[in-house]
């Protein structure tokens, strides 16, 4: 069988030699830093060790600290600069199953047969896991750089679970054309040289630690590790000029890595092949963890099941089906017009700091290629294991042995399963009649003045509605989007929207009209809101219910004013605490929790109004009612330097999250409550 060559393209190469030149610049940087702190050990070396025998001849002990003192400087620069050579990057392999070639012979076929074509070496071991992905790796260190390193390949049964035999085929193909053929071994070296850089910058912990442990042996020690900490620190700002351009240049051939990996996975199974997979894998994955957060939302219940992946398929298709995705031989065909639509949004940036290209750009590549291979092997990649069932139903164990249940376990079956999870959605979910419309829109507050217009059923919930609701999404993301990249640092020197080139001169402007769109069509979806709510009151009022109707309203817009007043709350609480997640002074510490108190005084008030409003008290569980009581019962201290009261802050940790589980399920409940009662009079409207 024929090796495939795919010539690199010129892009590829410019990134290569850029990322090269860039290297080879801050290797020369680090010889010369290294260089000088070689030099500076040794000065001090020999001036600490002079020192001390100077001090002991004249029997003054702290003086052999003070020459460790000097030495210690030049020594602790050393070690940090050369700390990354012992670095060994390892692979946990707890939830890892090693498979052989006697065990899955058709597998270890499909293997050979891509790696003859790749033109790389076979795996040195293979593993099975649980989880939607496919990777080769190996464990790393300094000598990686210089010695030839066989590697693991890693498959996810959940990426078997959702492929075709020929899309595993193009996906194993496309990441061992990462390691095959020779334009593509400059980027093991860049890959690991950038590692460096970071570990140099980012990766201190256990260095930190132990100079802190030698820093603790004298006060003239400690002196000199300061010293040495701030010549680190003068280090890092010159790596850190550094450091950008270096990685910019990474991720820029990263992202040429990419397609060019495409190119050879293309070339071995095909551009439909590997286009098909990489769009299904999203919803695959998603899939995937939708079954795995129901079992965790069901922990107190014990609730457990044998084999997870018939239930990930199902949610899958299930998915597929709420979005008009066709399903063909038991898999979703995912278009990139349908992905697009998912992710809704007219706003393309090319992102200079992404280590991948797009979804977009990849599959538009693949297509651009269009290396037609003839698809043979339609048939799910799962069937190529021997004893499929045995597999699944391992790895499934394997996940739920993660787990500690307080009681005996409950085995849910597929049946079981779907059944709950589509009462959870009903449950879940505002009345599908509305076809999703106020899922993020609200039933608008009934203005006198309008309870008489002469409102046209048909024209509600009508497709053009639909449509303008769908572009005030859009309008929304993209929004967001370019306020995102106006905030940041470097605007790129064009984007595109719509179609259409847009100058970073420009790109206020646009945010500009954007934004005017926005309030124009939200005006319009406001005044469409009210004319439901005025039919349904003048339904309700021909019915005897006009009354009821107009209360009900009432009440529901009120809650939705405070859903958005508690809302802001619990992000002014997370803003206010987000120092107890990083290292803070403790002088910091005891000012930020004083700044607190008003905020936990609100957070108690509003806390306190949801447990005693009497319509909300059903929605309330004893066990949350009872940790909110004692947060509010309690007066708390949560730090007393030099410790934070652990205790205390579990109380209100605890407190916050039922807090906003529990406005948002007051508002969920009783908006789904309302809109419930309005379908009596919106049948004629919905229908």
């Amino acid at each position: 069988m024929r090796t495939i060559v795919v010539p690199p393209s010129k892009t590829f190469k410019d990134a290569a030699i850029a990322a090269t030149i860039s290297i080879i610049v801050f290797i020369g940087i680090y010889i010369l830093l290294l260089i000088l702190a070689l030099g500076l050990t040794a000065i001090l070396g020999v001036a600490g060790l002079s020192f001390m025998i100077l001090m002991v001849s004249r029997i003054h002990i702290w003086g052999a600290f003070i020459g460790i003192g000097l030495m210690s400087i030049g020594v602790v620069v050393l070690i940090f600069l050369i700390k990354f050579i012992f670095i060994r990057n390892t692979t946990n392999l707890d939830r890892y199953t090693e498979i052989t070639r006697n065990e899955q012979p058709q597998l270890f076929a499909l293997l050979d047969e891509i790696v003859q074509k790749v033109g790389t070496s076979f795996p040195k071991k293979v593993y099975l896991t649980a989880d939607v992905n496919a990777s080769v790796f190996y464990d790393s260190n300094f000598l990686s750089m210089f010695l030839p390193i066989k590697k693991n390949l890693q498959i996810g049964i959940g990426l078997m679970n959702s492929l075709t035999q020929d899309e595993l085929k193009a996906v194993l193909a496309h990441e061992f054309g990462h390691f095959s053929q020779k334009s593509m071994k400059i980027g093991s070296y860049v890959y690991y040289a950038n590692q460096v850089i970071h570990n140099l910058l980012f990766q201190n912990d256990s260095f930190g630690s132990l100079i802190d442990q030698w820093a603790n042996i004298h006060w003239f020690i400690k002196l000199g590790v300061r010293v040495a900490i701030y010549i680190i620190i003068g280090i890092q700002k010159i790596l850190q000029f550094f450091y950008k351009l270096i990685n910019l240049n990474y991720l820029k051939l990263s992202r040429e890595m990419e397609f060019h990996a495409d190119a050879i996975a293309a070339h071995v199974a095909g551009s439909d092949a590997l286009a098909n997979a990489l769009l299904r894998i999203d919803l695959s994955n998603t899939a995937y963890y939708t079954v795995l957060n129901y079992y965790e939302r069901n922990i107190s219940k014990a609730q457990i099941t044998n084999n997870i992946y018939p239930q990930q398929s199902w949610v899958m298709k299930s998915i597929s089906e709420a979005n008009e995705v066709p399903i063909f031989q038991e898999l979703p065909q995912v278009t990139l017009e349908k992905f697009d639509k998912i992710n809704q949004s007219k706003l393309v940036v090319e992102d200079q700091w992404a280590t991948h290209p797009s979804m977009n750009e990849r599959v538009q590549h693949l297509h651009k290629l269009n290396i037609q291979q003839q698809q043979v092997h339609r048939d799910l990649a799962i069937h190529l294991l021997q004893n499929p069932q045995d597999i699944l139903q391992h790895q499934t164990a394997q996940l739920f042995a993660l787990v500690q249940y307080d009681k005996a376990t409950e085995l849910v079956s597929y049946e079981q399963f779907v059944d709950n999870l589509q009462k959870e959605k009903t449950h879940n979910s505002y009345a599908p009649e509305y076809k999703g419309y106020f899922d993020w829109r609200h039933p608008a507050p009934l203005e006198e003045s309008f309870k008489n217009a002469e409102i046209e059923p048909e024209s509600l919930f009508s497709a053009a509605i639909f449509n303008k609701l769908e572009a005030i999404t859009i309008l929304n993301n993209d929004i967001n989007k370019l306020h995102q990249l106006t905030a940041s640092t470097e605007l790129p020197d064009f984007i595109e929207y719509d179609n259409k080139r847009v100058a970073k001169s420009e790109i206020n402007k646009l945010l500009e009209d954007l934004q005017k769109a926005l309030e124009t069509g939200t005006k319009t979806l406001f005044e469409h809101e009210q004319k439901v709510s005025v039919l349904s009151f003048q339904r309700a009022t021909a019915q005897g219910h006009g009354q009821q109707y107009e209360t009900a309203l009432s009440l529901l817009t009120e809650t939705k004013h405070l859903h958005e007043q508690n809302y802001e709350l619990v992000q002014k609480i997370y803003i206010a605490l987000q120092f107890t997640h990083v290292n803070t002074p403790f002088e910091e510490i005891t000012q930020q929790f004083e700044d607190f108190i008003p905020i936990e005084k609100e957070l108690k008030s509003a806390l306190q109004h949801l447990l005693e409003v009497e319509r909300w008290q059903s929605y309330w569980e004893e066990e949350d009612r009872a940790s909110c009581q004692t947060f509010l019962d309690g007066t708390f201290v949560y730090f007393s330097n030099p410790e934070y009261d652990t205790k205390a802050l579990n109380i209100l940790f605890t407190a916050i999250q039922i807090f906003e589980k529990m406005e948002w399920k007051v508002f969920f409940e009783e908006k789904r409550s309302f809109l419930q009662e309005q379908l009596v009079y919106l049948k004629e409207a919905l229908n």
